[in-house]
């Protein structure tokens, strides 16, 4: 019968649930339909900063979108989504934080001079 050794067995443990995390944050961000039927602009600006202190990557997505209420004026809507992840020394998920923050305006109609 063959052994497998313990950091074997830790490493493969880390390695699927890893994976597993990242299929169930895939779905529900990646294949979302959208909310509004009526999108006049949607921006999406991903930005990807270096390794912060060797083992932290921090990313940040920005969405917008812009929709036209039935009384002329206009909601702007901004979600802003910052990943942070923490690894230690042999690659594995340490720590792992996400914040998402969302900002909601509406704007007075614009007038047609």
């Amino acid at each position: 019968m063959i052994r497998t050794a313990l950091t074997t067995r830790l490493a493969l443990l880390g390695a699927s649930t890893a994976l597993a995390a990242g299929g169930a944050l895939l779905p529900s961000s990646a294949f979302a339909a959208p909310a509004a039927p009526q999108v006049a602009a949607v921006q999406t600006a991903s930005e990807h900063q270096a390794h912060h202190g060797g083992n932290t990557t921090t990313v940040t997505e920005t969405k917008t979108l812009n929709r036209t209420l039935p009384d002329g004026r206009v909601r702007v809507t901004t979600t802003t989504t910052i990943t942070k992840t923490t690894k230690n020394r042999h690659g594995k998920v340490v720590k792992q934080s996400i914040t998402t923050t969302v900002d909601k305006k509406t704007l007075p109609a614009p007038t047609d001079d």
